[in-house]
């Protein structure tokens, strides 16, 4: 089935460019991977943006639908074929597309999307990227209004220590690899009802690199690769907030042939703090007081997330008053600035009095207390 790049952006078919870039950034922002959202949606819509965007390529689309780049080379006019981006050559022998019976592009193109596109030649391995690992982070609440470091343990597929990810032994020369001879990728003949599909593919043996080392690498056995437990350092900044995902870049599994590293996501989980809570940028607990501190005001000590304060009990304080104290609150995600600490009263009443407690409450009932 065919991409349809309006529908991914939501717009209509006759949208602008300004509406097409409104919608895009909408929905880039929706789903970024760093901001926690759907990588794979992510690239569907950046895909979809990049040829939208570009009125050469729009109008290709809107005639040839998914698979314009493939339609719009026109390929070997004398074999009636043309060369598939990213090494399928599709033959259609002497009749052509239109030979004989239906041919549907995009369903050609949606079979092979995810084999690989870069425009033939060698297969371009460098640049694969090594898995994603997600984990889940408990942090204290006070960790998660002030920044903290955090060492972890975590067991993924890491770089050879003893070939540092070459595959072969220390020292060792490499060699033309014999099955691609050279080129990092190997070939594959396979004739349907719709014609002749020559499939290029990555090097099974050398991983597109084209060499091998002369002697494999005794530790990882050539994979350049190791299953071990490494210890991690995450920085959580100050201000975040339950359920945010911290990426650390190039922590994730390590990837075979040189490539990238993956990246490592965490699912950072605030626990909840038995005085404190946070709504927005502010920090709200409560305080309990005693009768004659209500009514006759008074200097307590507070203890906030980063020490002990000084707060002055206003004299006739009533319970649930809120006594406010600026810029002790969580950070803010995108300034320095800091949200309040925000103190409930709560009055206490004794709840068995003495005669002289019961007296003097006596007297203030009389006072109309």
């Amino acid at each position: 089935m065919a991409k349809d790049y309006y529908k991914m952006l939501g717009i209509a078919r006759n949208s602008s460019k300004d509406e097409i870039k409104k919608a895009y950034r909408k929905l880039a922002h929706q789903y970024h991977p760093d901001k926690g959202g759907d990588e794979a949606r992510f690239k569907e819509i950046s895909e979809a943006y990049q040829i939208l965007s570009d009125d050469q390529k729009r109008s290709q689309y809107d005639q040839f639908g998914s698979v314009f780049e493939a339609a719009g080379r026109g390929g070997d006019q004398h074999s009636g074929g043309f060369q598939w981006p990213g090494g399928f050559r599709v033959d259609f022998g002497e009749q052509g597309p239109n030979g004989g019976g239906d041919f549907d592009f995009s369903d050609i193109f949606e079979d092979f999307l995810g084999m690989g596109f870069g425009g033939g030649g060698r297969a371009r391995t460098h640049e694969r990227k090594g898995k994603d690992i997600q984990i889940d982070l408990e942090i204290p609440f006070e960790e998660s209004i002030l920044s903290v470091k955090k060492d972890i343990e975590l067991g993924k597929l890491s770089r050879c220590t003893r070939c540092n990810g070459s595959g072969g032994e220390p020292g060792s020369k490499t060699k033309t690899c014999a099955t691609c001879q050279g080129k990092g990728n190997v070939q594959k003949n396979q004739r349907t009802f719709l014609g002749s599909f020559t499939q290029v593919s990555t090097c099974p043996e050398c991983l597109g690199a084209g060499t091998r080392p002369e002697t494999v690498c005794q530790q990882c056995r050539g994979k350049g690769v190791e299953q071990r437990v490494e210890q991690l350092e995450i920085f959580v900044p100050r201000g975040i907030r339950d359920g945010e995902i911290l990426k650390i870049t190039g922590k994730g599994e390590a990837s075979l042939a040189g490539g990238v590293a993956g990246d490592l996501y965490a699912h950072v989980h605030v626990l909840p703090h038995k005085v404190f809570r946070r709504q927005g940028e502010d920090i709200i607990m409560q305080l309990p007081i005693k009768l004659s501190q209500a009514i006759l005001g008074d200097s307590v000590e507070v203890h906030a997330i980063d020490g002990a304060i000084k707060l002055k009990v206003p004299e006739g304080t009533q319970a649930g008053d809120i006594l406010k104290v600026r810029g002790k609150g969580a950070y803010h995600p995108s300034s320095y600035g800091r949200g309040d600490l925000l103190v409930e009263v709560k009055v206490e009443v004794p709840r068995k009095a003495s005669r002289k407690v019961k007296g003097l409450a006596e007297d203030l009932k009389k006072e109309g207390f």
